[in-house]
Formats: C-alpha cells, structure tokens, sequence
C-alpha cells in the first residue's frame, strides 16, 4: 500500500507541477512576477525562498492540486509592468492557458513513451498469424459489480491464459467454456502483471440482461510496438478519444439529471481515495499501464482546467475574453465572487466524492 500511495502522489506530482510549471514559465516570459509556487492546498506545511529570487516555493498539506500566484492575478497594481492585471488580454489568455498546454505536452510524451514501449491493442482473429503482434492473449476490458467475476477479484487488464484447466487464446474460446459450465465452479487463470493468479468463479445460469454469466467483457489483443514518429501521431489520436469520450460521459451524467435516465458505464467521478486504487490497480498490470494512466490524468486535467467553471483556468479566461470585447476590465469584485463560489462548490464536491469513495471501501 506504501509503494501505491507514493507511486500515486509521484504521478499527481508529475501532472500538477507540469500544470504549473507552464503557468509559471510563460508568466515569466511575459514579465509577471511570480509570488508563489505552490504543490497542494494551503495550509503551508514548508516553503523555501532563494537567495535573489522573487518566489516562493511552498508545499501545502492538501495534496489535491497546486497554484502559482502572480502579482496583480486580482486585478490590483494594474500600474506595475510586473502585474498580470498589466499585461495585454492574449498574454494573460497566454499565461491562464500553459499550464493546460502543459499538460497536454506531458500527455503526448507519456503516450508516445507507451506506443514504443508495446501496448495491448484490439485485434480480429484474422491478425494471430499475420506476424505484427505479439503476446496473443484475450484481456478482460471490464468487471460488472455485483458480478461473479468481482466477487472472485478479476480486474479490468487480466490476461486470460486458461478456463477450466483449458489453454485459450480468443474470446470464443473463453466464452464457449464459461458457458458450457453455467452453475459449476471453474478456474479461470490470469497473467496480471508478472504475476500468474488462478480465481475459482460460478457462471451464472440466468444473468441480468446486458451482463454475461461471469460479469466480464473481454476483446482479443496483441502486443504492438512502434517507431517514435507512428506512437507521436498516435499520441494525438488517443488524447482525442480521451476529450471526446469523456466529454460524451460528462453530457449524459448532465442529462441524467433531468431526464433520470441511467448513467452508461464507467461515467462515475472518482476522487483522490478512489484514484490511488486505480493506481494500485494500474502498479500490478506494469509499467505501460503506469505511464498510460499518467497520460490518461495529465488530458483529464487539462480538459477539466479549460472549462468555462468559475475559479479554473478556462473560468478565468471567460473574464479575459469578456474584457477584451467590452474594452474595460469586469468588476474585480464580481469576478471575484464568481470564482470564490465556483471553488466552494469545487472544495464541496471533491468532499463528497471522497466520501463516497472510502463508504466504497466499506
């Protein structure tokens, strides 16, 4: 659990001083003094201030995200050439914007490192004996609660090797078996990580509708590998998915709200507790998977940064975008009061996703 916890505060490190090494680094470039540079919440737990330096560099106790804090970010000392309030709209447009740029890069570094490294991809049965991949093997995509195969502990990224003592390769094979053994116990072993585990699990005779009769959905997949240049355009084509699909999810848990209409699978918010199990989840299957998940954070924030929500950095850019159309600032004190109520609700959520992620443990 140790090497979880500090495997998962290495990672929230890598994305969030990314996020704000990029605000940090083009505030700087246009000028604006840098107060702070926080990793964390306040309050303050130790900071440290270099000889000739105008920054501070603090870590806080909540490690829940970060900051940077500029001269002038609330619209004061408008007169001084090192104030943010100073700048032009598109450097303070440039400014609010790198640190998801930033993550963006991180994103693209961490899924062209995977690309070449060799990931698991899809694959149609026609392409076992074509020679571009290999470790062969059928992985199980997903887990239903309340399931069979949850109860027994299969996980999202098991590599079935054998059921019922039978060696399998395809999904058929893995279903036929599973099928013909309805309400008889079977073992089912599976490659997870470097680790060879066997689970003992009862199909289901009649499972509800959608589900099969262990719980799991498996696809057929091959170990690719490939050179720099095709995993850098990959890189691009996966980060799309990810905006695309979560995108997708976040307007039906919106709709969902006021039609009732069921959420579709996997469109679930999950806190920091439930993120460290993802990790754990994540350390076990090897390091491809470790450094897809970084990639996988490292877009998540940087789309949920570039919303128009009040106290984030797309928030703050609407009032920018406001100001330069209307050619005079926006009240500081309304502004202010938008992002003080948009972090409130941020800081209340967070608190509730938390919650329902240790009664989860429970």
């Amino acid at each position: 659990m140790l090497i979880t916890l500090l495997l998962f505060f290495g990672i929230l490190i890598i994305v969030i001083i990314g996020h704000e090494f990029g605000h940090f680094i083009v505030a700087r470039w246009n000028g604006v003094k840098v107060e702070e540079f926080g990793f964390g919440l306040p309050p303050k737990i130790w900071g440290f201030k270099p000889k000739n330096s105008d920054t501070e560099y603090n870590i806080n106790a909540l490690p829940i995200g970060g900051y940077v804090k500029l001269l002038g970010e609330e619209g004061d000392n408008r007169d001084n050439p090192q104030s943010f309030a100073s700048k032009k709209p598109w450097q303070r447009i440039a400014i609010l914007s790198a640190g998801v740029i930033m993550n963006i890069i991180i994103a693209i570094i961490a899924f062209t490192i995977v690309g070449m490294l060799g990931t698991q991809v899809q694959i149609n049965k026609s392409d076992i004996n074509s020679g571009k991949y290999s470790n062969i093997t059928t992985i199980i995509t997903s887990v239903a609660e309340d399931s069979p195969a949850k109860k027994a502990g299969l996980r999202f990224g098991d590599e079935i090797q054998s059921v019922n003592g039978i060696k399998v390769v395809t999904q058929s094979e893995v279903s036929d078996i599973i099928n013909a053994n309805a309400g008889k116990s079977i073992d089912i072993v599976v490659s997870r990580g470097s680790e060879t585990i066997t689970k003992n699990i009862t199909p289901r005779e009649n499972p509800p509708k959608g589900e099969g009769a262990t719980g799991i959905t498996i696809e057929l997949t091959g170990l690719q590998k490939l050179s720099f240049f095709e995993s850098f355009k990959l890189a691009f084509v996966r980060i799309y998915v990810i905006v695309v699909t979560t995108l997708s999810m976040l307007g039906q848990m919106i709709a969902s709200i006021f039609t009732r209409a069921p959420l579709p699978p996997g469109a679930e918010v999950t806190g920091p507790v439930g993120l460290v199990q993802v990790v754990g989840d994540f350390r076990d299957l090897g390091l491809t998977y470790i450094i897809t998940f970084i990639g996988l954070i490292s877009t998540s924030l940087a789309l949920f940064n570039i919303l128009p929500i009040p106290a984030l950095d797309g928030g703050r850019i609407v009032f920018v975008i406001i100001e330069w159309i209307k050619k005079s600032p926006v009240s500081q004190a309304v502004e202010n009061r938008f992002h003080l109520v948009g972090y409130s609700i941020l800081l209340l959520l967070m608190l509730l996703v938390t919650v329902k992620d240790i009664i989860k443990l429970f």
